[in-house]
This record gives structure tokens, sequence and C-alpha cells, in this order.
């Protein structure tokens, strides 16, 4: 291994850290300020020392950098990815929940004296420490503070504009931005990844002459079972190798515009189904492009009243949505319903997703049908709560237990993997039936207000 000394590559350094970075939509705030602490390093010059053998820093080296991706989707995993004006690298953390405290928007200053500079199959990354395999192991969460100093966020991040044909290791760690791209048809309207056996999978995506790369999502990404977009547009993702293979890896699909007619003049593939109206949604109001329809089975339940009765709930294979009315509405659970949500708008109530505001006529019944509901541990659907939200849910040997001996308000289930919200309005017929004791099988939409809940549509729910 070698020992990070060099007082002659102090001529490597450009120090030039102005931020050339915006983000795709509207950013938070800023707040928050700078330390007083002097950089003198930048992230090319750090990664330029690299010559393939992981060395570890021992000068009082500092580098800035802004965070341009996170792990708050889960696609990024104990690591942020930081640039500065001069290069982007990856930063190792052993912890989760990073984006709490370094979040998309946020510059930070890193002390390097001590940590480790190497390569993960030609990736460079900056680590805590080298393990017996040479690669680098994550910066110890109690060393966190001693290393990363926390600055302004809510800062603007702007994406690189290039073409496939222009990536090259200069962007290596970059959020770079696509325009004119589109899904392979063998992959679009396919879901990102493999979310019930956790495993990552590759979608390939093209230009219109023909250059192709790799968008690679984890099987942990909370939309790893979302369906990819079937249209041409805009991309933005983090460049990335893996040994000698280029790929891109997503932060959020809030950052795909991909709705347009696709490269020679093809129409837009179907298949998106409701996930691919929910995808639509990219952290602020959206008014849905014109000709979309939805079509999914009814699981709210009208006539116990444990959902608003403007509200409608209906799941296909893809997902589930509400569909919010001017007015009650008269579906029964089963129901199978078309929706044209064409200039509707798509919105967000305290976190859940919504079409909101549709007229009674823009729906009809088209038939009947039933949904198998998911099985799953609250561990699970609490992993999974985005992708799996407004979908019909099954917790098996689960207490419920609150305040209060009756279902009305907000109790909590627990079945030994975690715990989870559980919520009856004042309004359904069994909210002042007293809560079962013991383990029971619970089923339910799940939703989310502030954070994932569960709510049963009847007592038949309860086995």
């Amino acid at each position: 291994m070698n020992k990070f000394f060099s007082s002659l590559t102090l001529a490597l350094l450009t120090l030039s850290f102005s931020s050339c970075l915006k983000e795709n939509y509207d950013a938070p705030p800023t707040g928050g300020k700078d330390p007083n602490i002097e950089v003198n390093m930048t992230i090319e010059a750090l990664k330029a020392m690299y010559n393939g053998t992981a060395f570890q820093i021992t000068d009082d080296f500092v580098i800035k950098g802004l965070v341009v991706a996170d792990d708050k989707s889960g696609n990024f995993y104990k690591t942020i990815v930081i640039e500065d004006s001069t290069a982007g690298i990856s930063v190792r953390l052993d912890n989760t929940s990073l984006y709490t405290d370094y979040p998309i928007g946020r510059r930070i200053f890193i002390k390097c004296k001590g940590l480790w500079v190497g390569a993960y199959a030609n990736l460079i990354q900056l680590g805590g420490s080298i393990n017996t395999d040479g690669n680098l192991d994550a910066i110890p969460s109690t060393l966190f503070d001693k290393h990363i100093l926390k600055g302004v966020y809510g800062l603007p991040v702007i994406p690189h504009p290039v073409s496939i044909a222009q990536l090259n290791n200069t962007y290596q760690n970059k959020l770079i931005e696509l325009n004119d791209v589109e899904f392979n048809l063998s992959d679009a309207g396919k879901p990102y990844a493999d979310a019930a056996n956790k495993q990552s999978l590759n979608r390939t995506i093209k230009d219109c002459s023909g250059k192709t790369i790799i968008v690679r999502t984890s099987g942990y990404a909370s939309f790893a079972s979302q369906l990819t977009p079937s249209g041409n547009g805009k991309l933005l993702a983090v460049y990335t190798v893996y040994n000698s293979t280029a790929q891109l890896v997503l932060r959020s699909p809030a950052d795909l515009k991909m709705d347009t007619t696709r490269c020679g003049g093809g129409v837009v593939v179907s298949g998106n189904g409701i996930m691919g109206i929910r995808t639509l949604w990219a952290g602020s109001d959206v008014t849905i492009p014109s000709g979309k329809t939805i079509t999914g089975i009814v699981i709210s339940d009208k006539d116990n009243a444990n959902t608003d009765p403007k509200n409608l709930i209906i799941q296909d294979s893809t997902g589930g949505i509400v569909v919010r009315f001017t007015a009650n509405h008269t579906y029964a659970l089963g129901d199978e319903v078309t929706v044209d949500v064409s200039g509707q708008q798509l919105t967000s109530y305290n976190g859940l997703i919504e079409v909101n505001n549709v007229p009674s006529s823009a729906a009809s019944k088209t038939g009947t049908g039933t949904v198998t509901p998911r099985v799953a541990t609250i561990a699970q659907v609490q992993a999974n709560a985005d992708a799996w939200e407004s979908t019909l849910i099954t917790i098996q040997n689960a207490t419920i237990t609150g305040t209060g001996s009756t279902y009305s308000g907000t109790k909590t289930l627990n079945d030994g993997t975690g715990t989870l919200s559980h919520y009856t309005r004042s309004q359904a017929t069994f909210s002042a039936t007293a809560l079962p004791s013991g383990n029971k099988s619970f089923t339910g939409v799940l939703g989310d207000f502030n954070g994932p809940q569960l709510a049963i549509r009847s007592l038949s729910d309860v086995q």
C-alpha cells in the first residue's frame, strides 16, 4: 500500500471551487453556514494521486464538495457522491439515512488526513481504511464529525449535459444529464430492479444514434418495483464504472422525464399503467400529459367508510394510486374503473401521491376483478413504502396496540420485524370496535400520512 506523502503533489492542486451545480427541480431554501476552514485540495488533484493501489492520506488536506447524490432512495448504500468544480468522488460512510445530515444540495468539507483513497472495480472512492481484500472500508460513524464538516444546505445542483458518446472517466462520480434518450424496447415498461428478491438489474438506454449505456438499479432501492418509462426524453444520473463497464446510477425516478415520441417517430409504447403516472411526480405538483388513462381494480371500500368518500384507491399490476374526485364517488370494492387523467393534477397530500380534483365524468366502470394482497413483513413494508403505496398489503402474525381500546385513530402494528402505524377514521363503521388481542393477520391499503400507515377496509380484513 502507498502512503500518501507528497510535497511535490501540491503542484497538482487546482483551486477552483465555484459551484456549477443545480437541481432539476425546485431546491429547498438555503440554510446553514460554512465552517471557517481553509480548503487546500481539489477533488481532481486528490484522485490524481491514485495510481492503482489504495493509499492513506498523511497530509492535512481539506477538500470541499457539493452533495449531488445521497442514500435517500436506497440506490446508493452507505455512500454519498460529492463534486467540486474539478471532479466528483464517492465517499463511503458507515451509516444509513445519510441524507438527514448530508442531503443533496449540501456543501461539505472533508479533512482528509487519515482517510484512504482507493477504487472498487475502478470506481475511485474515499473511505476510512483498507481491508484484507485491498478494498476500502467505509469511514466509521464515530469519525464523521472528526472528518466531515457540514456547510450550507439547499444549494442548487446543476447536472453536466453530455451525450452517451462523450462519457468518459472525467465524468466519473459526476451528476450528468442525457437528452433525447430512451430505454430499449425490451427494457421499457419494466421494473427497475427485482424488489422481491432484492436483486440489482441492468436496464439499457440508448440515444437516437444507437449509442447505449447501462442503468443499474439496486433491488433495495425504494423505486425498484416501479416501471421504467417507455418514451423518449431526459435522464439525470451519476456516471460510474464497474471494471470496464460504464453505467449510470439513478437517484430517483424524479430524475427522468421520458414522455415524448421515441426515436424514429414511433409511438410511446403502452404498459406504464398506474406506476407510469406515479413516476411523473417530481417533488411538486405536475399536470399529467394528454392522452393518459389508468385502469385498475378498486381496493378501497366506500361502504365501511374507512376511506374519504371522495377518494378512490385503485390498483393494477404495476402499482396503486388515489384518485380524488370533486364529489363523493359510487364505485364499490372490486369494480374495475378506468379514469381519464389527461390534464389532471398529480399532487401529494402529506406524502400520499394522488390524482386531484377529478370530475366524476372522467371515470367509468369497465368491469370487475380482484387483487391479491402482497404478503410482507413490516420491515419489508417500511423498506418499500414508496413503491407499495396505495396497494393491498397483508401483514401476518402482528399485534395491534395503542391509546384507547378501539380501532379509532392511530394505532401501532408490530410483527417482530418492526412497527407500522395503523389508522382508522372515526367515521368508519368499525371505529368503535374493540381491538383484538394476540397475533392476527391484517390486510389493508398502505397509505402515507407523513409516513407509511396501513388501513383495513373492514373487520373481515383481520383474521
